[in-house]
């Protein structure tokens, strides 16, 4: 099976959602041996549950960032503000630091502080 057949939508999302798509294909024995590798990988380093990863990218895109910042933001989950301004900036895209902090905060109750390489 051709796993590009069923694609239906190209969607920038976070590791936690990759890990959640990913979990039944990776334990399939016929599976493409990419497939349980990238998951391994999610697993690895999601860093928040996947359906809080979910609420928290719609919760930072209805803030104003875009869907890969708030991807980003939910991937590294970083917990001042001169960090997410450097992971923002590095991106080309300027966030007022209201904004900025507003975010961090949504990440925090959503996805938890501290939670870094913790599974869920």
């Amino acid at each position: 099976m051709s796993y590009v057949d069923g694609v239906l939508e190209e969607k920038v999302v976070p590791i936690p959602v990759v890990k959640k798509i990913l979990e039944k294909l990776a334990s399939d024995p016929t599976a493409h041996p990419i497939i349980a590798r990238v998951y391994e990988y999610a697993s690895k380093f999601s860093r928040c549950d996947p359906d809080a990863a979910e609420r928290a990218v719609d919760e930072l895109v209805k803030l104003g960032f875009s869907e890969l910042a708030a991807s980003t933001l939910v991937n590294l989950m970083p917990e001042q503000l001169d960090e997410a301004k450097a992971l923002l900036g590095g991106m080309g895209e300027d966030y007022d630091d209201e904004v900025i902090q507003k975010g961090l905060e949504t990440l925090s109750s959503l996805c938890g502080a501290g939670t870094a390489g913790q599974e869920q």
